[in-house]
């Protein structure tokens, strides 16, 4: 099998109709052996542009009632995609799931790249917030803020002050990361500074590939990275395309974690579209050949701010709390409610689950409309091969991203306006420098010592490290109050420019 240019696509059908076709199908096989109904009101559903909110957070309530639940609509979910994906080379178009990672040849195409910082480790955990810079016991009052406020859940906050308390776990001492992906939050950055040993995967491109050596020259750890062939189609230079060269890329990790530091593959899709959902395809491809070729590996899985997930009683019961509490607002709010028939104010978290063992959930739902189903499904993706290596016995660090400014947000203006209303809203909007460094200590304190307050529920394992900027413990649900977030957003603008 050779290891040219591979193309990862959907199977044959109209472009307009494709990524919305596969969606379905894989969330309906995803849940057919749970839910039949289920999976008949996925495949009939007609506007899932739309609708595909009440198929997604309807899949993560199934999840949450049982474990078994959440691992075999997770182990069919990606049987799914692996099934309807096709990779194409010039000799050879088939199922993905027909993909011999053991024919692949044991020599890779790629070369390595291998830079070593010039800094030592620092001393302790700083993270940069607001202009300032945050350690040691002003970072401990901020965390408890953001705790007390419900920006972050408990179990982030004490990961966090775990690394304070050792500064020593920063490097990650006996671990070797792998990064697959690009994005504002992908933790490279904070990881190199720390002295990390980092496997880098990303696309080619002189600009960001630049930025990433001097980084990594300026930070304590050390940066590995494929280095593709030239000339086109690959560019050549620093960097490899996962969705195209995936087969060459696994044989690239094999030779670099066959032995020595315990590996740890991160995996982080971050491509708009139906292009997202491929990403992270090859992504989980990659994924699960480190964790069958090393028996030690762990995976480390972000969750998307703007997502759904299982949350336990606690933070149903706060956000109730807050609900009652609202002071004079609430007959303003009210009214709205009744009047925009529950479109804006809609209280949260209507719905109880009773799991298997007697504890209740509901699923907060922060999905935005922007983003769209592709989105959704791609980090699905990535979360379902958390759910199965933590059925497996891994070790599964799980985050749950905060909402960040970033620079796609200028091309959408309603949304921007809701980001800069959200602060009324009890919601913060992290720096995404701030919001990476907290993200990789998350990373580290899950790595050096795991909580001991696991959960036996998969689901669960996202509302234990969940920094979700207060979308979680709103007392009404998100998409709710975005409308209102955004005018008053719009208004403040304005009476800025004034």
């Amino acid at each position: 099998m050779g290891q040219g240019r591979w193309d990862l696509v959907f199977p044959s059908g109209a472009p307009e109709r494709v990524g919305d076709m596969f969606a379905t199908a894989v969330v309906a096989d995803a849940v057919r052996g749970q839910d039949a109904d289920l999976a008949q009101s996925v495949e009939t559903c007609r506007e899932w542009n739309r609708r595909y909110r009440t198929s997604f957070r309807a899949m993560t309530a199934l999840g949450a009632c049982s474990p078994a639940h959440a691992a075999g609509i997770a182990a069919d979910g990606l049987t799914s995609a692996r099934g309807l994906l096709r990779f194409v080379t010039e000799y050879v178009a088939a199922p993905l799931d027909s993909f011999d990672a053991g024919a692949v040849p044991q020599r890779s195409t790629l070369d390595t790249g291998h830079i070593g910082g010039s800094a030592k480790p620092p001393a302790r955990l700083e993270i940069p917030y607001r202009g300032a810079i945050l350690a040691e016991e002003a970072l401990r009052r901020q965390l408890t803020e953001w705790r007390q406020r419900g920006i972050v859940e408990p179990g982030f906050a004490a990961a966090v002050e775990r690394v304070i308390d050792h500064p020593e776990w920063l490097p990650l001492p006996g671990f070797r990361v792998v990064i697959a992906g690009a994005g504002e939050l992908v933790p490279l950055r904070p990881l190199l500074h720390w002295g990390a040993d980092v496997l880098a995967v990303a696309r080619p491109g002189p600009a960001r590939w630049k930025e990433l050596e001097e980084l990594a020259r300026a930070g304590a750890g050390v940066l590995r990275y494929p280095i593709s062939p030239g000339p086109r189609p690959f560019d050549g230079g620093p960097g490899a395309d996962i969705t195209t060269q995936f087969p060459a890329l696994m044989v690239w990790l094999r030779a670099h974690l066959a032995d020595g530091p315990r590996p740890v593959f991160g995996g982080y899709a971050n491509r708009f579209g139906p292009g997202g959902v491929r990403l992270a395809a090859a992504i989980d491809v990659l994924a699960e050949d480190v964790l069958a070729q090393r028996p030690d590996a762990a995976l480390a899985v972000l969750g998307s701010a703007t997502d759904c997930y299982a949350v336990p009683e606690s933070v149903v019961a706060d956000a109730h709390q807050r609900l009652h509490a609202r002071g004079a607002r609430r007959f303003a709010q009210d009214l709205l409610r009744v009047l925009t028939r529950s479109a804006l104010y809609q209280p949260n978290y209507a719905t109880h689950l009773t799991d298997e063992a007697g504890e209740l959930w509901s699923v907060a739902d922060t999905m935005l409309p922007a983003q769209g189903p592709n989105h959704v499904l791609a980090h699905r993706i990535q979360r379902w091969r958390g759910v199965l290596a933590h059925a497996a016995g891994r070790t599964v660090s799980c985050a749950v991203a905060p909402l960040i400014h970033t620079r796609a947000l200028t091309a959408q203006p309603r949304l921007a306006a809701a980001y800069r209303g959200a602060q009324h809203f009890g919601i913060e909007i992290f720096a995404p420098d701030t919001a990476r460094t907290l993200l990789a200590a998350k990373l580290v304190a899950d790595l050096c010592a795991p909580s001991a307050t696991d959960t036996a529920n998969p689901e669960g394992l996202f509302a234990q490290g969940a920094a979700h900027s207060g979308l979680w413990r709103q007392p009404f649900e998100p998409h709710s109050i975005l409308p209102m977030a955004a005018l008053s957003g719009r208004l403040g603008s304005r009476f800025q420019r004034t």
